[in-house]
């Protein structure tokens, strides 16, 4: 009887534990951030106007990317057109896809187009911060990084985003 009546305080006892370590992981994981991998591919047209040594910079593109599906991606920046061969620029942009799934992201210092001898194609090496997301993506923040091609002579981008968004 006394062995029984162990066994079945044992087992309470770990029924209990049992309970309160699934209680405290669910009250952790409540309001917790979930990470997934972003990636996107756009080409588009894009324009720089330079006045003195400030390039102006507008881009409107289309391509696909992590629950965004088919969308659009749109941006407006500034560079240092002094600063050559590598012209640092920074800028804010939003990448809109299907039922209402948008981000909005902030071109971050540091980024560069590096020109060729000519100074008309440019590889593109940036960092974007993540501002607002919103449908599928709403409450997404997180850093990008920004790869691709300026071809200025034909007005013409490709880009790539990549990184790890929370939300």
């Amino acid at each position: 009887m006394k062995k029984q009546r162990f066994v079945m305080i044992a087992i309470g006892a770990l029924a209990a534990a049992v309970l309160t370590a699934g209680v405290a992981a669910a009250a952790t994981s409540v309001g917790a951030a979930t990470a997934f991998p972003f990636t996107a591919r756009f080409a588009g047209a894009a324009v720089v106007r330079v006045d003195e040594n400030v390039a102006y910079i507008s881009a409107n593109g289309s391509g696909k990317g992590t629950l965004l599906s088919t969308s659009k991606v749109s941006g407006k920046g500034t560079g240092d057109a002094g600063a050559q061969p590598c012209v640092p620029f920074t800028g804010i942009g939003t990448m809109t896809g299907l039922a209402k799934t948008k981000l909005t992201f902030k071109v971050v210092p540091a980024s560069t187009g590096c020109g060729d001898e000519a100074g008309q194609v440019f590889s593109i090496n940036a960092r974007a911060t993540v501002i607002k997301g919103y449908g599928k993506l709403a409450n997404a923040r997180g850093k990008l990084k920004i790869t691709g091609v300026y071809d200025r002579g034909k007005g013409t981008f490709s880009v790539k985003f990549a990184g790890t968004l929370t939300k």
